[in-house]
């Protein structure tokens, strides 16, 4: 333990109850993450020393206390029942997070984009004035859509300033990565970050609190431009607190990631990091304090998220540590088991890992492989479907599947929730929304020749270029569409590399075990054993994808279409005209064919869906 001490969560996505009650590699749940803290807190009070707790956003859409639509087998008498009942988990699991014992949260663009989560998110806020003190975004403001005469609000706080047990004073501020074009439709206005430091209650307010500390919070990446962003911010600090310390905890990218000196500051006095997502870690930071001409004395980890790791840095006894988990973890499970989580569908033999493998076409153990090459063929092609082309891209997957009982909680964690979004019905009676890449999606066909199925893929699966690197780093909003939860490719630019040059890593603290994030290539075309039986290139087949990729497949398919047709000697049918392609949405195809597979024979023992 330090004099100053940080505890950092972040992109949790609504992960509370772990990972699976199998072994895996992670096994918390918020609740130890809460107990460690506590006892952290319990510990260090009697020497001075401070624990702070700080949450940077997307708390929602991932794990099923925020994603699930329905129990299975529940009767929806309406759509605005079925919309009801999932804000009402919605707002009971935000309800939940936001009142543990978080000295600062801050909004990621998972609470933003949605109009009734944000509308929710924002009343919940002005109806609990003890939250909204600590719950930090600056230049975030909502604004009631459809309503023409309403001003916007400020959603949260822009700051606080408060004292902590031990009397440090702590000023921190908080921050949102500029991303209107998605949140608009919600109510949601973002404005550019770099304003801030202009604002009145950041230079009579922010700059004059002079705190021992400073925090610069929020859902923003360390990398690219975001870097920038959050120097600009350091920057307008150090002109009239040169040797005030100051902690970055930002968000966004799942990345474990820590930097040091920003704006190369010497002496060190800076420090920012990254603590990754789905409760796969915790981050810690402390520091001792220094006089202003010497660097802090900095440590940092990035605690892999077992509990047996979090009991051994707390000195706790086993039994001692899992009552006080537990006591955290009662309102989340009673909330989980109102809602029908732990409903079995089913269970698998074998876990099915995503991102944390790299993918190879011909592994059967690899969710995508399972997905598309065994699943899918079982649950979603209608009856009287002929050969088929498969066009996905490598968002509609965003969990691993585990081992042993696969319930409700595990599809939600898995792959994506049905929202109602997609029903015309809501769109027009109850919300505006935005239909998005991480939702439930139908699929769509149509028909066209082989060859021109085939050509579509190939120009849809050319290799990215040489200058798109890693998922995991930064990316402009407007640059791509969202490929997988959170996360997002992006661009090198000259700017991006003129960001990394001031800051040091943290490798002098010690070593950090990145998390792995190794995504398939972001079109993935699989074909029906009938599609690779077919000699004639003219033979009629679907074209088969999801509702929200037919207008990346489409004009590609116009324009192949017309010579397809006259090489094959064949009428032109004009423009492709799509139909729904069975009643499957993406999201429910595992939860179906686990479903489907799973057998109770004779004897009474369980065969299991991939056995």
């Amino acid at each position: 333990m330090h004099d100053v001490n940080f505890v950092h969560t972040s992109d949790i996505h609504s992960w509370y109850l772990g990972h699976s009650t199998n072994k895996t590699e992670w096994d918390v749940n918020i609740g130890d993450v809460v107990t460690f803290v506590e006892y952290l807190r319990k510990t260090g009070a009697p020497r001075g020393q401070d624990v702070i707790f700080v949450d940077t956003g997307d708390q929602t859409h991932g794990g099923g206390l925020s994603d699930a639509d329905k129990p299975e087998g529940a009767q929806v008498r309406s759509i605005e029942y079925l919309v009801m009942w999932c804000m009402l988990m919605i707002e009971q699991a935000l309800l939940l997070h936001t009142s543990l014992p978080y000295d600062i949260l801050s909004p990621g663009n998972h609470e933003l984009e949605k109009e009734p989560v944000a509308r929710h998110l924002f009343e919940m806020l002005e109806s609990h004035p003890e939250i909204k003190e600590k719950y930090l975004a600056a230049n975030v403001f909502y604004k009631p859509p459809n309503e023409p005469r309403a001003k916007r609000q400020q959603l949260g706080s822009t700051h606080r300033t408060w004292h902590t047990e031990s009397g440090r004073k702590i000023t921190a501020i908080g921050v949102m990565f500029e991303n209107q074009s998605k949140t608009i439709n919600a109510g949601v206005y973002i404005d550019p970050v770099d304003t801030i430091v202009n604002e009145t209650w950041f230079r009579e307010q922010v700059l004059t609190s002079d705190p021992d500390v400073f925090l610069l919070v929020g859902h923003m990446s360390l990398s690219g431009e975001e870097r920038l962003k959050w120097r600009n911010i350091h920057k307008a600090i150090r002109e009239q607190h040169p040797h005030t310390p100051i902690f970055i905890f930002a968000g966004h990218t799942h990345q474990r990631e820590c930097i040091m000196g920003i704006n190369g500051e010497t002496p060190v006095r800076s420090l920012g990091i990254e603590s990754g997502r789905y409760l796969e870690t915790v981050g810690w930071v402390g520091y001792n304090l220094t006089p202003p001409e010497q660097s802090l004395e900095l440590s940092r980890m990035h605690i892999e998220a077992r509990r047996k790791n979090l009991i051994r840095l707390t000195g706790s006894i086993d039994s001692v540590f899992a009552q006080s988990s537990e006591n955290v973890m009662k309102p989340f499970r009673e909330l989980a088991w109102r809602f029908g989580l732990d409903q079995y569908i089913g269970c698998l033999k074998n876990s099915y890992p995503w991102d944390t493998k790299r993918y190879e076409e011909g592994d059967p153990l690899h969710a995508l492989n399972l997905y598309r090459n065994v699943a899918f063929p079982e649950v979603v092609p209608p009856k009287d479907s002929g050969p088929y082309a498969l066009l996905l891209n490598n968002g509609f997957i965003r969990g691993p599947l585990y081992a042993g009982t696969f319930t409700l909680n595990d599809k939600c964690r898995s792959t994506h929730l049905n929202l109602v979004n997609s029903i015309p019905l809501m769109k027009s009676r109850i919300f505006t929304v935005v239909n998005t890449p991480y939702d439930s999606q139908p699929f769509l066909s149509t028909k066209v020749p082989k060859m021109v199925a085939e050509k579509v893929a190939k120009v849809l699966l050319e290799p990215r270029p040489k200058h798109v690197q890693s998922f995991g780093e930064a990316l402009s909003e407007d640059s791509q569409r969202p490929i997988v939860q959170g996360r997002y490719m992006r661009r090198v630019t000259a700017q991006d590399d003129r960001a990394a040059l001031e800051e040091s890593s943290c490798d002098a603290l010690g070593p950090s075990t990145p998390l792995p994030q190794l995504l398939p290539h972001k079109y993935l075309s699989t074909f029906s054993k009938g599609f690779l039986e077919l000699d004639d290139g003219c033979k009629e087949v679907d074209f088969v994808t999801l509702e929200f990729l037919k207008d990346r497949a489409h004009p590609v398919i116009e324009k192949l279409i017309e010579s397809a047709h006259q090489q094959c000697n064949q009428t032109s049918t004009g423009k492709p005209v799509w139909q729904p392609y069975g009643t499957t949405y993406s999201g429910d195809v595992i939860k179906d064919w686990v479903q489907k597979r799973t057998v109770t024979q004779a004897d009474g023992t369980t065969k299991c869906a991939d056995q």
